[in-house]
This record gives structure tokens, sequence and C-alpha cells, in this order.
């Protein structure tokens, strides 16, 4: 049974009543009439330093007939059939942080980080579609070489490319100022990730998985635009299918502090390679009160891509000796 199924069927168990719940959880979502006075840096900007946290189990698209927002005591269950039905629910690091949780931003539990279309649903074009019908860590193109395999598995992609993602694990990234510059460190996969705040441009040859990312203040509120993505590795990791990103994509991000603990996040993808039009999701970080990233090293070894590419081999040998 496909991961979508095994949701849809969980959340028929968690279902009974969802409407009028929902309908509450909407009505009553707080943040409408926030107050909070985001703190200042030296420079006079608002001050996003922090390591910010992520850690739910919220898909990228959302499953057929379900709301946006679940009322809390509905939102456990929900979790819990995602979890069920993920390939990669047997990690140890991931149990070891608790039970399934779903994202919560500004106060609602969200079934999905899709929020526009309003039906959840990554609005593929014939290619998208085309291009797009596996999930992310079951399959691939292949096992004959490295670079058939997904980029999160290679060492190569990250969670904290543009668009920023998150999954079952506490993934952590940590966000530092200059006047000109801000960086984010994630402890993950990748590069430390810059945003000019200069307004400084680059050759459109020089290509990159993050892209080239330009920022400026709106306010409280961090934007960014990130163009120059390499158009050689579309598929990003996912909960579900996998986004897709040409190199013809522009990232459009929003980064606003709503309180001392939560950083919410807004982004819109405009790729008309993959996509009928423009689509928007959103979650929001939880800082973390040790402050503290430590290195990633996924590239040390990477044992388990040699152990994916051996094992296939077996296989192949098997079939060939007529074993299986």
């Amino acid at each position: 049974m496909s991961l979508i199924k095994q949701v849809v069927v969980g959340t028929a168990i968690v279902g009974l009543g969802l409407a009028a719940g929902v309908g509450v959880a909407q009505s009553e979502a707080p943040g409408s009439a926030n107050t909070y006075q985001v703190p200042r840096t030296e420079f006079g900007q608002p001050d996003l330093q922090a390591v910010w946290t992520t850690r739910f189990n919220t898909m990228l698209e959302r499953p057929d007939g379900l709301p946006l927002v679940l009322p809390p005591e509905q939102a456990a269950g929900f979790a819990q059939a995602v979890y069920a039905g993920s390939p990669n629910n047997t990690d140890p690091d991931i149990d070891i942080l608790g039970p399934p949780v779903l994202a919560v931003v500004k106060g609602e539990h969200r079934t999905s980080v899709v929020v526009y279309p309003e039906n959840g649903k990554l609005p593929y074009n014939d290619h998208g579609i085309a291009s797009s019908s596996f999930e992310y860590f079951r399959s691939h193109d292949g096992f004959d070489h490295p670079e058939q395999r997904p980029g999160v598995e290679r060492c190569v992609e990250g969670w904290g490319t543009p668009p920023m993602r998150a999954f079952m694990y506490k993934l952590h990234h940590g966000f530092v100022q200059t006047k000109d510059k801000i960086a984010i460190v994630s402890e993950d996969i990748g590069p430390m990730r810059v945003i000019h705040m200069d307004g400084r441009e680059i050759p459109d040859a020089l290509r990159s998985i993050e892209g080239h990312s330009v920022g400026h203040w709106e306010g409280d509120t961090l934007v960014v635009e990130t163009t120059h993505f390499r158009d050689d590795l579309a598929p990003r990791a996912a909960i579900g299918r996998p986004m897709l990103l040409s190199g013809d994509a522009r990232v459009s991000e929003r980064f606003t502090r709503i309180s001392d603990t939560e950083l919410f996040y807004e982004f819109t993808v405009d790729d008309p390679v993959y996509y009928s039009e423009p689509w928007r999701g959103e979650f929001s970080f939880s800082k973390d009160d040790n402050n503290h990233i430590y290195e990633y090293s996924c590239h040390e070894g990477n044992y388990s891509m040699i152990g994916a590419l051996r094992g296939e081999r077996v296989v192949e040998l098997r079939q060939e000796l007529g074993l299986d």
C-alpha cells in the first residue's frame, strides 16, 4: 500500500466529527493580532539569530479529503498514520525524539506544508507529473551507479536548501547576521547558505543546488529571492512525492519572527518547467534553547551508498543464477 493510501486509511480512524472540530480550530487560530516586538541587532535589523529547529510528520502535500487544519485531539492520530506509512520509520534517531507530531503554525496543527493551491496538491503540469511519479525515499532512477540515487542519499542535497523543508528528524538551522549578509548553517547535508543583503549578483553560469539568494527587509520580515539552481538534480526530498525544481525556478521566501520561540516561514515556488502555476507552502521553526549545532559529516564513509549498490549486485546475481 502506498504512503498516501496508508495515511488516508489511518486518517479515517481519527476523522469522526472532523468538520465540526476543524471549524473551531480555524476560527480560533491565534496570531491574527500579534503584538510581539521583534528584537533588533546592533544594526537595527530584526534579529533572527538563534538555532531554529523543525521536527514534524506533516507531509508536503495533503491527502484527499482533509482540511488544512486539524483540532489537537485528532492531530496526533493523523501524525501516527503518516509515520506508519513512512519508509524511514525504522530509524532510531526518529523514535528517540518522541511520538509523531504535526507541524504547528501559529497554534494550528497542519496536515500539509502546501497551502496554495487550496487542495494542498503540487500543481504539476504534464511534464511535472511524468517526472515526479515516485516516492523520494522508496525509489529513484536505479542502482547502476551513485548518480542514479537521490541527492540526500548521495550527501549532496540538504533540507536547508531553498525552499527549506522539514522531516521526522529534528533538524537544526543556525542563523547568523551581519549588516550585509545572513548565513544559515544547517546541521544537515549541504554547505552554509549565504543570503546576500547587498543585492550581489552572479553570472548565470554559476549554478548550485542551493542557488543564489538575495534578501531584503520588509518591516520585520526577511524576504529572500533565490535563483541559479542546477538543472540536473530536479527531485528534492519530501515525504511522499518529491518536489521538483528546474534551472528556471525562482523561490521566494519570507521569514518572520512572531514570538521568542517561533519563526514563521513562507515560501513560493515559481517554476513553469514543472508546474502549471506558482504554489505556496508554510511552516514554523521552533527556537532551540541549547543554541548548539554539531558537525553532520554525511560524507564520512557514506557506507549506506556502498551497501545499497552492493546489495543490488547481489540481487542481480541471484536472479542470474535463478535463485530468486
